[in-house]
């Protein structure tokens, strides 16, 4: 990259150059055996002859892209104020900064006096896991696998239907808790499931995507889920994992069958043990449509890392963006040998479009506000949330989990770019009045003042 100087010497050669181009032609050579001064041809007023070659415009190089601010001790460093505050079997966190991960920290135990956590455990993540359901069926419009507002008995059969309402319910107004469905309790089966959507007593009468009717439903999330599998005619892991986590270089997954028991976290509760990392691991991987539904409200399996890979993707407005490094071979003070090191190369990205802008922009449209005794309300967008004036942020996307003794939060702000995750096990269910976790809420609160520091 030129240096402020390089780039001055640069301007005044060029211009150097111009003036000498637009000098009188009396002071310009000849070709050759030419020896006089030859007048221009009349009506040029004395312009050079556009026979000339153009010379080349000397442009300055654009500014790299400003890069993250968070380094790993403000990450440590928020991890040890916040925990002097709480208590907690384990904690992870992991950042995105303009678009992009950026930091990771960790604190405390994946399984007890066993193994420590690390920002790359793998922990069931809970309700967070519908964010997850809700890019998937974007993903899935995209490829034009499902209509989002077609009646779900297109996908169901005609039985499937809520006899108490003119309109039907369709996959978008399970994405806002608006279906109608009665929240039943979370089954899986797809012979069960239909069955559930042909009984009357199943539903409610309203109309669906009526807000005034919004009732969160785990339930309408196994439907949700299977409604993907009917579209695609597969298994909603199966099209996730290379649509969405294999370009992002993800491990996480909807059965936490797939993954080992030593990468992922015994879930504590205040009072004991959730779920061990052992019973997780041995999970029976579904092959049927239908079979993965009970996990689908609260089941997906990743780490803190993993999942801000996901938000980054919202917040860059449906692209990955990743640092391109450079590699550097170095000698070895105390060995003398030769080793590449990798350096990341300023303003140099990898960019990958998962989603579009479109459906990036119709997950955060809000649809309705939902005020909550207790809570300061917020506006319901497709499986996401939406409130302003949080955090320090003018605005904020989110979603909370809670299930076995985990309390989750993931939130990113579309303006800045900037988000978090924030994955706690072992600790107290204390929700604030914004409905968030304290323990989240506060970490992340930390980091996105940490995040708007001007670097030096």
């Amino acid at each position: 990259m030129h240096t402020p100087l390089s780039r001055l010497g640069a301007w005044l050669l060029a211009l150097a150059l111009l003036l000498t181009a637009c000098a009188p032609a009396s002071s310009l050579s000849k070709g050759s055996g030419s020896s006089g001064t030859e007048e221009p041809p009349a009506g040029t007023g004395g312009a050079p002859s556009q026979s000339m070659e153009a010379l080349p415009v000397i442009a300055p190089e654009p500014e790299p892209e400003p890069g993250p601010v968070l380094t790993q001790e403000d990450v440590d460093q928020a991890l040890a104020q916040v925990m002097e505050r709480y208590k907690a079997a384990g904690v992870t966190v992991a950042t995105v900064e303009k678009g992009q991960l950026s930091q990771a920290g960790a604190w405390g135990w994946a399984v007890k006096n066993e193994r420590e956590m690390t920002p790359d455990t793998k922990i069931r993540i809970a309700s967070i896991s519908k964010v997850v359901i809700a890019m998937t069926a974007m993903a899935m419009a995209e490829d034009g696998l499902i209509d989002l507002d077609a009646p779900i008995s297109t996908y169901w059969g005609e039985k499937a239907v809520n006899p108490y309402s003119k309109g039907q319910p369709t996959a978008r107004t399970f994405m806002t808790h608006t279906s109608s469905i009665k929240n039943l309790d979370t089954t899986r089966g797809l012979s069960k499931l239909r069955g559930i959507l042909q009984s009357k007593s199943s539903w409610r009468s309203m109309e669906p995507g009526n807000g005034g009717y919004w009732s969160y439903s785990n339930f309408g999330m196994c439907i949700l889920g299977t409604t993907l599998e009917l579209a695609y005619d597969g298994l909603l892991d199966d099209y996730l994992q290379e649509r969405l986590l294999e370009p992002i270089g993800a491990r996480a997954s909807f059965c936490g069958g797939k993954l080992k028991e030593d990468e992922v976290a015994t879930l504590y509760t205040t009072g004991g043990v959730g779920r061990s990392a052992a019973e997780h691991a041995s999970q029976r991987i579904p092959t049927q449509i239908g079979d993965t539904a009970s996990y689908f409200p609260g089941g997906y399996t990743t780490s803190a890392v993993d999942m801000a890979k996901l938000v980054a993707i919202l917040a860059n407005d449906g692209v990955y963006k990743e640092q391109v490094c450079g590699y550097t071979e170095v000698t070895d003070a105390e060995s003398g040998t030769q080793v590449v090191v990798s350096q990341p190369i300023p303003g140099k990205f990898k960019e990958t479009r998962l989603l579009t802008e479109d459906s990036v922009s119709e997950l955060e449209t809000p649809q309705f506000t939902v005020s909550l005794e207790g809570y300061a309300p917020f506006e319901q967008c497709l499986i996401l949330r939406r409130q302003e004036d949080v955090m320090g942020q003018e605005v904020l996307y989110y979603h909370t989990g809670s299930a076995y003794g985990v309390f989750s939060l993931m939130t990113y702000n579309p303006v800045t770019q900037n988000g978090v995750v924030v994955i706690t096990t072992g600790t107290a269910r204390n929700m604030n009045d914004r409905g968030m976790y304290a323990l989240c809420y506060d970490l992340m609160e930390i980091l996105y003042e940490k995040m708007e520091e001007k670097p030096l």
